[in-house]
């Protein structure tokens, strides 16, 4: 019993992890692909977070910034979390995951 419940635990913990980085991948990618400001990229990496995790994660925090780099913007994404899972482990594991988008930025 204690064998599997380590297992549904790890499994948890990827299933979790999967989801941060998909987040801040998603959140990226509206703010480059769809053209969206960083505010569009911080709801949409929320609402990615809870539509998909719902109460797995508590303390999620998502960061956003634009920077230019020549005739590049480039926007990253942090999203981290902490896995709220009941389970064996003593503590609640922190997943952390940062993704960015670039785009040329047109000339003026």
């Amino acid at each position: 019993m204690v064998l599997a419940m380590g297992v549904v635990q790890v499994v948890m913990l990827l299933y979790a992890r999967n989801m941060v980085a998909a987040s801040a991948h998603e959140g990226a990618r509206a703010a480059v692909e769809l053209g969206r400001g960083p505010r569009s990229a911080d709801e949409i990496a929320r609402a990615t977070i809870r539509d998909s995790t719902g109460e797995l994660l508590d303390d999620v925090v998502v960061d956003v910034t634009v920077q230019a780099r020549g005739t590049r913007s480039v926007v990253v994404v942090d999203v981290s979390g902490r896995l709220s899972y009941p389970g064996l482990l003593p503590f609640s594991p922190s997943l952390t995951a940062r993704a960015s988008a670039s785009q040329e930025t047109p000339a003026r």
